[in-house]
């Protein structure tokens, strides 16, 4: 691992997860129709995070 490894490049991915499932929340609370869809959507980006590196882990 580098030694220049930054707090940002630790934080960045889980910090992008965060905003984007907050933003679904949110979201989906507060709107109906079309726009409740895309952001329940939104929630599932933890999900499918853990399952990304699930399968990653697997594979290696």
């Amino acid at each position: 691992m580098n030694s220049h490894h930054s707090l940002w490049m630790t934080f960045r991915w889980p910090l992008l997860i965060a905003v984007l499932s907050l933003t679904g929340l949110v979201g989906a609370l507060l709107e109906d129709g079309v726009r409740d869809a895309v952001f329940s959507a939104l929630l599932t980006t933890g999900l499918v995070a853990v399952v990304w590196a699930r399968v990653r882990a697997h594979r290696s």
